[in-house]
C-alpha cells in the first residue's frame, strides 16, 4: 500500500505501513512465513522495492534512496507524485541490529511516521534527502535475542513502541519427508491480489458506523489493554495500529477505499489476538526453558511443603507456574513434572481435588535424579 493509500486522522495523513516482529523459540518456524511467503509474494510484484535478505544498517539509507517510485496520474493535479518506499523482510532481526543502536532505532522511528528522511555522511560529503519516505518491516527473532538487544530503558523509547510483536512459543513438529506441497495456484491468486492493490491510489474514508466504533473504542481506553510494564509505551500507539490495520482489512476485502464496521472489527480481532500473547514474550526472556522452570517449581513445592507440613492444592502450583512460563505452556509443565515423577498426589481435599507434594527422591534438577 506504500504511500499510495492513506487516511486522514490526528490532523495529517496516516499511512498503513507496519513494523512487525515474529517472535518465537529457535526452530519454531518463525522464519518460514517470511522466507516462503512474504518475500516471494513481494518479489512477484514488479513495482515494489524489496530489501535484500542480507540488508544491514549501513545499507538502509542507500537502499531507501534507490527505492524511488513515481505514480503518474495524467488527469490529476499534479499529474504525478514521487516517493521512496522500501519493503524490508529479514529472516533474522540480528542482521539489521547486531547490537543495540539507538541512532538506527531513531532512524526507524522517523521512517515509521513517514516523515522527511535526511542523512549526511562526513566521509564522502554525501547528503541524502528524501521528502516522502515510507518503510515496512517484518523480521523474525527470539525472546532471548530481544532480551540481549534491548536494555531496560529502550522499551520506553519510540522505536519498540511502534512494533507489533507476534509471539508463539509453540513448537510444531513437521514431517522430515513428504508433508504438504506448496500450492502454486494459491500463490498465484495472492500475487494477483497484491498486483491489484499496487494499482490502488487514494484516501481511505470511514463509514459512519466504523467511525463510531473506532471513536468509542479509543475513548474507552482501547479495551482490553495489555498491562505488562514493558508495554506501557506500546499502548500509547494502539490507536494508530488499529487505524492502520483497519485500512489493511478494508483493502484486503475490496478496492473501494472505505473502512466498514466489519473491516474495523476484523482489524480489532487481529490486534486483540496478537496482544493476548505479547506479554508471554517477557516471560520467555527470563525462563531459560521449561527445564529451568521446572527446577523453580520443584523448589517452590518442596520448600512450601516442608515449611507448612502439608501438601499443596493444585491451584497454588499452577499459579506459580503461570508467573514463569507463557500461558500455553503452564499445563504442559505441570503434566511433565507429574509424569517425570517430580510431583505426586498425596491426598485429596474435602471436594475431591488433588493435593500435591514433591517426590522425596533427591531430585537434582534438569529432569535427573541424584
Amino acid at each position: 500500500m506504500e504511500r499510495r493509500v492513506w487516511t486522514y486522522t490526528f490532523g495529517s495523513n496516516l499511512y498503513p505501513n507496519l513494523f512487525i516482529f515474529l517472535v518465537g523459540a529457535p526452530g519454531g518456524g518463525k522464519t518460514f512465513p517470511i522466507k516462503e511467503a512474504v518475500r516471494p509474494l513481494w518479489k512477484s510484484v514488479p513495482d515494489l522495492f524489496v530489501s535484500p535478505t542480507s540488508m544491514t544498517s549501513a545499507s538502509l539509507s542507500d537502499d531507501l534512496n534507490l527505492a524511488k517510485r513515481r505514480i503518474v496520474r495524467p488527469a490529476a493535479i499534479p499529474p504525478y507524485i514521487e516517493f521512496n518506499s522500501l519493503q524490508i523482510a529479514l529472516n533474522e532481526l540480528s542482521i539489521m541490529f547486531p547490537a543495540y543502536d539507538g541512532e538506527l532505532m531513531n532512524r526507524f522511528t522517523d521512517l515509521y511516521d513517514c516523515d522527511v528522511y535526511e542523512e549526511t555522511r562526513r566521509a564522502k560529503s554525501i547528503k541524502i534527502s528524501i521528502p516522502n519516505s515510507q518503510v515496512s518491516l517484518i523480521a523474525a527473532t527470539t525472546p532471548s535475542y530481544l532480551n540481549e538487544l534491548m536494555p531496560p530503558g529502550a522499551w520506553d523509547q519510540g522505536f519498540i513502541s511502534r512494533v507489533i510483536m507476534v509471539f508463539s512459543g509453540e513448537r510444531i513438529m513437521k514431517p522430515l519427508f513428504g508433508g504438504r506441497a506448496k500450492n502454486p495456484e494459491l500463490f498465484k491468486v495472492l500475487s494477483e491480489d497484491l498486483k491489484a492493490i499496487v494499482e490502488v491510489y487514494g484516501r481511505v474514508t470511514w463509514e459512519p458506523k466504523a467511525i463510531i466504533a473506532m471513536e468509542n473504542w479509543a475513548r474507552s481506553g482501547g479495551p482490553p489493554v495489555p498491562d505488562h510494564p514493558r508495554l506501557q509505551h506500546y499502548t500509547s500507539r494502539r490507536n494508530a495500529h488499529l487505524l492502520k490495520l483497519s485500512m489493511i482489512a478494508s483493502l484486503s476485502r475490496s478496492s473501494d477505499l472505505s473502512v466498514s464496521l466489519d473491516d474495523f472489527q476484523t482489524a480489532l480481532n487481529w490486534l486483540i489476538e496478537v496482544e493476548f500473547y505479547m506479554p508471554d514474550i517477557f516471560k520467555s526472556m527470563i525462563t531459560g526453558g521449561d527445564s529451568a522452570s521446572m527446577d523453580e517449581v520443584y523448589h517452590f513445592v518442596h520448600v512450601t511443603y516442608m515449611k507448612e507440613g502439608k501438601p499443596l492444592p493444585e491451584h497454588r502450583i499452577v499459579r506459580f507456574i503461570s508467573e514463569r512460563v507463557p500461558a500455553h505452556s503452564v499445563m504442559r509443565v505441570f503434566e511433565t513434572m507429574y509424569k517425570s515423577n517430580m510431583l505426586e498426589v498425596q491426598t485429596h481435599d474435602s471436594q475431591g481435588r488433588n493435593l500435591w507434594k514433591p517426590v522425596a527422591r533427591g531430585y537434582s534438577g534438569r529432569g535427573g535424579e541424584s
